[in-house]
């Protein structure tokens, strides 16, 4: 019997199917009627994930329509180091593709200003009212290891990730402890298998997005994938 004569049968009977037993009766005859077809219940998922979305949302809110600049230190470096251009370069990247309304300084102006006037990792809030930023993100990367034994690379830091308000005399308003950052999750990468250099970008990258995350949406899974991308090193 089909849902449509099912569901007259019910209408002209005087059984008393309530409406929470109808709406019961009638998902089971659906979902029996999907499972034979494969591409039923991948349509029935994606229409799902359309409607629902899969997406967290930025634990902070507050760069929108802000100038923000990016600052970063890795194991006590200061900002002109090779490992901070490249983490700080990434995470505006990520900013200007994912919060178009926020207006993010060049990390080469942020650079230029830190050459020019020397700054010594002191003051971070120094930096943001040089280059004239309304929002300042500084990023403490420490304890930066790129191997685990002899044979393999697996990278480990510890990252502290810290927005300041230059237009509130620099408070402090938001900080996050990401804890220790690994990649691989599990096992490393044989040092016969790449260089030095190539895993110190893709992990440094890997370490920047983690930060990037914390302001703007982001897929559910996205770090599920993580392992998998090191077998293409």
């Amino acid at each position: 019997m089909c849902i449509r004569s099912l569901y007259i049968h019910q209408r002209r009977s005087k059984c008393p199917i309530s409406g929470y037993w109808w709406s019961a009766i009638t998902l089971g005859l659906l979902t029996l009627l999907l499972i034979p077809s494969a591409g039923c219940v991948s349509a029935a998922a994606n229409m799902l994930y359309a409607i629902r979305g899969n997406d967290i949302p930025a634990e902070y809110k507050g760069l929108t329509e802000k100038r923000v600049a990016v600052v970063c230190t890795t194991n006590g470096a200061v900002a002109s180091d090779a490992a901070n251009t490249l983490i700080a370069s990434f995470i505006c990247s990520q900013l200007q593709d994912n919060l178009p309304k926020a207006k993010v300084i060049p990390q080469a102006e942020v650079e230029r200003w830190i050459e020019i006037e020397s700054w010594s990792g002191n003051d971070p809030l120094a930096v943001g009212r040089g280059v004239k930023a309304e929002q300042l993100i500084f990023v403490k990367v420490n304890d930066l290891k790129l191997r685990d034994g002899a044979t393999l690379f697996r990278g480990q830091c510890n990252v502290e990730v810290s927005v300041y308000d230059l237009q509130a005399d620099g408070k402090l308003v938001f900080n996050k402890q990401l804890g220790n950052h690994s990649f691989p999750q599990h096992g490393g990468v044989p040092i016969t298998d790449t260089t030095e250099a190539n895993f110190r970008s893709t992990y440094l990258q890997h370490v920047a997005r983690r930060a990037a995350v914390l302001f703007h949406p982001v897929d559910a899974t996205w770090e599920y994938a993580l392992d998998a991308t090191s077998v293409n090193l």
